[in-house]
This record gives structure tokens, C-alpha cells and sequence, in this order.
């Protein structure tokens, strides 16, 4: 049995649906892609963590239901090489077979496929409200907040990514006392987001749109050659064994206060370089201090302080981080300028709030 498409619209389909970061072994469905195709439709079927997606294609072939499950990584990888103008699947008993001008690939299957279904996402959106996907905001948090998002399963609500509805977005580990805010969300629902969903945001064509439905929602995108549908379900902290993530208490310590100084970002970030350079160790700490209006970083290596802006709206304090962590809050932050405030609990710091216009995050010193 075979099936013929067009090279370019399925190099497409494969791009939207395969997401790179999405595929794990611990998603055993994630690194499988179920093909199938009758006489005059070719259709993907993809699984992630959180997440099931279709994409449909048309052509024309001599199938009747034919179906073959093969690794997703590799049919993306391998078909984007082609530069033929149409591509030929041959589900063959052992494989599918893609032929290619005057050349042909067999890609090994799977899995058998009595043993195995894809499940297929919702399709039906109709009476449903319907808004664009903003897909910068969402890599946004990919590149800004995401690298905060706990990897413990000793409290594995942190493992998520919690939404507000009314557009706030924190991300963070409880374990290290390290969370991150912005406002760069418009699901218009609380709830918790696993990171696949963040990287599916991202990588989604433009033009992209989001519905919800009940708990779940789906997103649908419709070009001349191809049409995609997938469905992501959040989860909620009103689930069993989930909790809460406690989010009024982060944003109320992520407020920004009044009196606070600002620094130069490139400044800190190099000498937080220089600092881990000479680091022997992922434990190894560092003092951070403001004292007689200058900022000095100072550990058993370094020794190095830069002026502040308004030193006089803060008093001297001192607050000791692990350089790591302290590097890889800094290094998120792109603006020219931070803004930052000590944390005092019981009239002791116990930590740092640094933001600027778009992201505040808040870490904690070490005992």
C-alpha cells in the first residue's frame, strides 16, 4: 500500500507536530508517530506529556486504512533532508518505506499495531470562544522563567508551571527557594501547565488558535496544505494528590517595593563569570552585599564591587547565595538595568527580590 504527498507540506506537519524537547523516554508515546492513511488522506497522530495532537494531509494513494507506528525524531529528521518535490510512503511489513525521487529509506517500525493507539485530540470547537495564540509571550517564559521550574519530586507541584487568570505566571522550585513572576499569559484560567505545553506554545505556527473546553483546550491551525488539531489538559490544584502551589503568598513577596537601587547588568554578569571560573564546586557560595552605596561580590576567590543607582534608598545589608543559582537568576535577565531589594523576615535578610519591567524573580539566601 501506498501513499503520495507533497515533500514541502509534510516537512511542515512533522515540524508543528514533533516537538524536539518534547520527545522522552518517560513518555515511552512520546518518541513514536502513528501513520496512517486511506486513498486520499495521509494522517500523523503524536503523543507528548500533557498533550495529543493530528495533522492531516492530503493526496492520493492505493490504502485502506493503513497505519504504522515509527520513531517521531527520525521520520522529522529524515524527511527533512528530502528535496524531492512529492514523497511516497510504503507501509511495508517491516517498516514504512519512503521513496524519495530515485531514492528510498525504511524506517524501522515500532511497535506492532494491534498493540498500540494513539489517542486522537478533539476536533469539535464549535461554540467555543476562540483566541490567538501569542507565541511570543510564551517563549518569553521558555527563555526568561522556565529554567526555575523545580526538577524535585519531593513537592512535584513545583514541577509545574502555574497560570492565573488574570494573567500572571509564576515558575519555581521550592526546594531552592527560587521563583520567578510575569504576567505574559491570556488562557484566562488558573491552573498548572506541565513544560511540554510551554514548548508546544512555542513552537506553533502563526496564526495558531486556542479554545477551551471543560478542563481541556484545543488549539487549531488551518493552512492550504494541511490541518492540525491538538489537545493539552492542564491540571488543576483542586485534583487528588496535587495541593496548592500557594500562589497568593508569591505574589504578595513579589510585590515591588518602593525603595530599592538598580545595577548594570552585563557588569554582574561578568564578574558572576569570573566568579564561577574559579568555582570548584556547585555549592561553592558567594557574599552579596551593599555597603557605602557600592554592590560587592565577594567570595574566597573574587572580591569585586560596582556603584548602584539611589544607593541612599537602601540600607547597607548582606546576604550569602550559591554562585550558581545567583549566576543563573542574573543571566536570565536581558535589560540593561535591574532593579533589586533585600527580603527581611524577623529583621534579618533572608533573601533577594530582583526585576525588572517584565520578570521579578525572588531567591533565597543559604542558611
Amino acid at each position: 500500500m501506498e501513499f503520495t504527498v507533497n515533500t514541502k507540506p509534510l516537512i511542515e506537519a512533522l515540524n508543528i507536530g514533533v516537538v524536539n524537547s518534547n520527545v522522552s523516554p518517560f513518555h515511552k508515546k512520546s518518541t513514536i508517530i502513528q501513520v496512517s492513511a486511506n486513498d486520499k488522506t495521509l494522517t500523523l497522530n503524536i503523543e507528548a506529556e500533557s498533550i495529543k495532537s493530528e495533522i492531516k494531509l492530503q493526496g492520493s494513494g492505493d490504502c485502506q486504512d493503513a497505519k504504522i507506528f515509527v520513531g517521531s525524531l527520525l521520520m522529522k529528521q529524515l524527511v527533512s533532508t528530502f528535496d524531492s518535490s512529492t514523497v511516497t510512503l510504503e507501509f511495508a511489513e517491516g517498516g514504512l518505506i519512503l521513496h524519495s525521487g530515485t531514492a528510498k529509506f525504511t524506517l524501522p517500525k515500532m511497535v506492532d499495531e494491534a498493540d498500540i493507539e494513539l489517542d486522537r485530540p478533539e476536533s469539535d470547537i464549535s461554540g467555543l470562544v476562540t483566541v490567538d495564540i501569542d507565541k511570543s509571550n510564551w517563549k518569553f517564559i521558555q527563555d526568561r522563567q522556565l529554567y526555575a521550574k523545580s526538577m524535585s519530586f519531593i513537592h512535584p507541584i513545583y514541577t509545574y508551571i502555574w497560570v492565573g487568570s488574570d494573567g500572571d505566571v509564576i515558575v519555581g522550585d521550592f526546594d531552592n527557594s527560587l521563583f520567578t513572576h510575569s504576567e505574559k499569559n491570556n488562557l484566562g484560567n488558573t491552573c498548572l501547565l506541565s513544560d511540554t505545553i510551554v514548548n508546544l506554545f512555542e513552537s506553533l505556527p502563526d496564526g495558531s488558535k486556542i479554545s477551551r473546553k471543560d478542563k481541556d483546550y484545543i488549539i487549531t491551525y488551518e493552512s492550504d496544505s494541511l490541518k492540525y488539531v491538538s489537545q493539552f489538559y492542564p491540571k488543576y490544584e483542586d485534583e487528588e494528590d496535587i495541593g496548592s502551589y500557594n500562589s497568593g503568598i508569591f505574589l504578595n513577596m513579589m510585590a515591588h517595593p518602593e525603595n530599592a537601587c538598580q545595577f548594570d547588568t552585563s557588569i554582574l554578569n561578568k564578574y558572576l563569570n569570573q566568579a564561577e571560573m574559579l568555582s570548584s564546586s556547585t555549592d561553592d557560595t558567594i557574599e552579596f552585599s551593599l555597603t557605602s552605596g557600592q554592590l560587592r561580590l565577594k567570595d574566597d576567590n573574587v572580591d569585586c564591587k560596582m556603584a548602584v543607582s539611589d544607593p541612599s534608598k537602601l540600607s547597607d545589608f548582606e546576604v550569602e547565595f550559591k554562585t550558581d543559582m545567583l549566576k543563573k537568576v542574573i543571566s536570565n535577565y536581558s535589560d540593561e538595568k535591574i532593579s533589586f531589594s533585600p527580603i527581611i523576615q524577623d529583621e534579618e535578610v533572608v533573601g533577594v527580590l530582583f526585576w525588572d519591567d517584565d520578570v521579578t524573580t525572588v531567591v533565597a539566601g543559604v542558611d
